[in-house]
Parts: structure tokens; sequence; C-alpha cells
């Protein structure tokens, strides 16, 4: 066997991790471009919208296995300017509109999910 083909199962995975992030970001996409969602109870959407991207957050810390606090920093700002971007096309939609706490909870979720995830695989690499 050649080392070509050995290293090919070990990159294969590590693309491979990247499909979480993107599922939860068309996920996102998808929910978020539905026309005149559901009335919700005053502010009960920040909780959807800090879980969803604490989730996209916490996948693409996990894919990227994030360790230092630069890439954690780009990660949080990556997945807040999504936010950004997605609550500024929510405008665009019948029963839809920019709300900049939404955005907010958004990016507290990205904060605390790559954190939560970056803080894991610190511990696990110095554990090890």
């Amino acid at each position: 066997m050649t080392t070509q083909a050995i290293s090919m199962p070990s990159s294969r995975r590590s693309r491979m991790r990247w499909v979480a992030p993107l599922v939860v970001a068309l996920g996102i996409l998808a929910a978020t471009s539905w026309p005149a969602p559901p009335r919700m109870p005053h502010n009960t959407d920040k909780v959807i919208h800090f879980t969803s991207y604490g989730l996209l957050a916490a996948a693409v810390a996990w894919a990227d296995r994030t360790r230092s606090y630069r890439r954690l920093f780009l990660w949080i700002g990556t997945v807040s300017l999504f936010g950004a971007v997605d609550e500024w096309h929510q405008q665009f939609i019948p029963g839809r509109r920019l709300d900049a706490f939404d955005w907010i909870a958004d990016t507290a979720g990205a904060v605390a999910g790559s954190s939560l995830v970056t803080a894991l695989v610190r511990r696990r690499e110095s554990a090890a």
C-alpha cells in the first residue's frame, strides 16, 4: 500500500466532519425561509435562535477540532455573520422581519456552542 492510499481515509473522515455543520446551516436556512411562521409567545423564539446557532457553532468547532482561541473567535464571528445575513434575508420573506435581538440570540448561541466544544477538545487533549 502506498502512503497516499493510507492517508485517504483520514482525509475523507476529515471532510465528512463538515457534513454536520452543513446540514445544520441548511436546516436553519430552510426554517427561516418559511413564510409566515407560527406565532410564539413573546421572545420565546430567542431560545430557538440560541439553540440553533449554538448547535451550528458546536458542529463547526467539532468539525474543525478547534483548539486555539484565535480559531474559536474566527468561528464565533463566522457563525454570527451567518446569523446576521440570515436575519437580513428574512426581511424579504412574507410574514418575517429583520430582528436585531434574534441576531443577538444567534451570536450568544454561537459563543456558547463553540466555547463548549473548544473547551471539551482542549480538555480531552490535555488528559491524553
